[in-house]
């Protein structure tokens, strides 16, 4: 208080009047009784002023005496009233204490106040305080959500299940939505590695069958590289026996040029032998007739000789000799045309022989020729395989190498195949930690999807067969997996013998979908490749040439290659529900189920949705 404020107190003291504040005003004087107040301390205290002057201290909220012993302090009444709190503070003469009391607006505004931070809400708040009441109202509801989550969560709870009061906060439905996410996800995640823990042991196996076929591999190249070294050293020692035999046929068909030479030498001088021959023969002739005349006249001195008797006895020796020469001369005549014959069918057949010979060495000489073009042609292919076989040499010493390179992979395999195991035993172990629903369709939201899908399913499917009956489409091009790349789009869309039905059949299924809650995303078909044909009419605007835009406004004709996209028309179970993260960046669900065609499988109906 200023010291105007306490002369003027003084000035009215004695009439027991304060002046008036904006907070209640009460004077003790040194006995601690009550001497004086203002007209806001009376209001605030709810009595007379003749109830209360000169009464000690305690009349006031049962203020003690013993409380007063400091220069200023405060004191609350008890039950912690913030409305009943005084504030103390002595005079400078030390004769009394001036008290302060809240003003009673002031006084109501602490109760509720402190209501509010105990959590309970005043039937009728004050007006400052009605934003914070319904602010603290809605922290409480949320603490106390908080405070199930977390209870949830720290015992690896994820099945949500919440009151009415809490599941009707906007907070519940977007943690249920983050819960149903995680759920899924830990459940994909479970079946994921039960998946991998199946294939490990398998995997392990065929890196042990790797190995040892690698073994294998290495060792048998190591052979044939040692084959073809031992090759190639045969092919050079070849090449040099080619080119010495290649030396000997040149030198065997010198040879033979000579003997061919020779041999019609021979055979002009056997021809000249020959003539001769036949010249004797004439010989022969003229002596055998000159024995024949002889012999005539031998036997004519005879006839002479024995006419002339007596006297002709020696010209009859004489003749009977002369005709015995005759005879023996015409039988070597006879003897030596013998002789001349057989000579001479000798002389013509060795003739003959002597041409057939050089006609034999021309055939040798021109054999060995060709023989010697054919060697050096060979000799220029063993070099040639000698170049290809270097080659091979070096191939399959890097094939060799990269054996034993894959035989350390093999090795790498196998401990990241133990490894892997390993990570699958504690991923699962860890996921196991959580306990999730029971039934993921025990969310409404996934149970009306999946109604849904399947009944838009049977539709599209009889839709289709009532296509393929009145011949608007055949088979094959129904069921083609032939996809025509649309050139200069990104990303990369498709045409195929069957979107332009579908671009006409399917929007009216679709669409209806689509716009059945606003928290479904999309609902279209897919193949079993994951093309899509037909999109809905939100993701089919007009191309901008804008990647990032047209990623999401024009999805239509793509193939979806991802994991979720890959399954969701392959698949033949009565409904898949997975949780994903699109190619935009939002965290969705999907709920696929088959479409059929008659009895043949054609694909899937999916629907993208989320769960807030």
């Amino acid at each position: 208080m200023t010291a105007i404020e306490d002369r003027h107190a003084d000035s009215v003291a004695s009439e027991g009047v304060l002046p008036d504040a904006p907070v209640g005003l009460v004077r003790l004087d040194a006995a601690a009784r009550v001497v004086a107040a203002n007209r806001a301390a009376w209001d605030l205290l709810a009595v007379s002023p003749d109830a209360v002057l000169g009464q000690p201290c305690e009349s006031l909220w049962g203020l003690p005496a013993a409380v007063l012993d400091d220069e200023e302090g405060s004191w609350c009444a008890p039950g912690n009233d913030p409305a009943r709190r005084i504030r103390y503070q002595a005079d400078r003469d030390g004769e009394g204490w001036l008290l302060s009391l809240p003003h009673p607006e002031t006084a109501a505004l602490l109760r509720d106040a402190a209501r509010l931070a105990h959590g309970e809400i005043p039937p009728a708040v004050i007006p400052p305080l009605r934003d914070l009441a319904q602010r603290l109202a809605d922290a409480t509801a949320e603490r106390a959500l908080l405070e199930r989550i977390g209870a949830l969560l720290g015992g690896c709870d994820l099945d949500l299940a919440l009151p009415d009061a809490q599941a009707a906060h906007p907070l519940s439905r977007q943690i249920a939505a983050g819960f149903g996410n995680l759920a899924e996800a830990i459940r994909q995640a479970v079946a994921l590695s039960v998946q991998v823990a199946s294939e490990v042991p398998h995997l392990v196996g065929d890196n042990d069958e790797l190995l040892t076929q690698s073994q294998a591999q290495v060792t048998a190249l190591d052979t044939v590289l040692d084959i073809t070294r031992r090759l190639l050293q045969g092919l050079k020692g070849a090449g040099e026996e080619l080119q010495a035999v290649i030396a000997v046929a040149a030198s065997a068909d010198a040879s033979a040029r000579q003997g061919v030479a020779a041999a019609r030498q021979l055979g002009d001088a056997m021809r000249e032998v020959e003539r001769r021959s036949a010249r004797a023969g004439d010989v022969i002739e003229v002596i055998d007739a000159v024995a024949f005349q002889t012999n005539i006249l031998s036997i004519n001195a005879s006839i002479e000789a024995a006419r002339a008797g007596p006297a002709g006895r020696g010209f009859a020796v004489v003749a009977t000799e002369i005709r015995r020469l005759a005879e023996q001369a015409a039988t070597a005549a006879r003897d030596v045309r013998v002789i001349l014959d057989e000579s001479g069918r000798a002389l013509t057949e060795s003739a003959a022989s002597a041409e057939a010979t050089g006609e034999v060495l021309v055939g040798i000489g021109d054999l060995l020729a060709r023989a010697s073009q054919a060697m050096e042609s060979v000799v220029e292919r063993v070099s040639a395989q000698d170049q290809e076989v270097i080659a091979i040499d070096a191939a399959v010493d890097r094939v060799a190498a990269l054996s034993r390179s894959n035989l350390e992979h093999a090795d790498q395999v196998a401990a990241r195949g133990t490894a892997l195991a390993q990570g699958t035993d504690t991923l699962r172990d860890c996921v196991g930690l959580f306990r999730l629903p029971a039934d993921p369709l025990g969310h409404r939201r996934h149970a009306r999807v999946r109604d849904l899908a399947q009944d838009a399913a049977v539709r599209i499917g009889e839709a289709l067969a009532l296509a393929l009956d009145h011949g608007r489409i055949d088979e094959d091009a129904l069921f083609s997996r032939d996809y025509a790349p649309i050139p200069g789009i990104e990303p990369a869309k498709f045409t195929t013998p069957f979107d332009t039905l579908c671009d006409e059949l399917l929007p009216p299924l679709q669409e209806p979908v689509a716009a059945r809650h606003p928290w479904i995303v999309f609902a279209i078909c897919a193949n079993p490749d994951g093309y899509v044909p037909t999109h809905n009419l939100r993701f089919t605007q007009p191309l901008t040439g804008d990647r990032a835009k047209d990623l999401v406004g024009n999805r239509t004709k793509r193939l979806f290659a991802d994991r979720v996209g890959r399954s969701v028309g392959a698949h033949t179970d009565p409904y898949r529900l997975q949780v994903y993260r699109r190619d935009t960046g939002q965290i969705m669900f999907d709920l696929s189920v088959p479409v059929f065609v008659g009895d043949r499988h054609w694909g899937g109906f999916r629907v993208g949705y989320t769960l807030e």
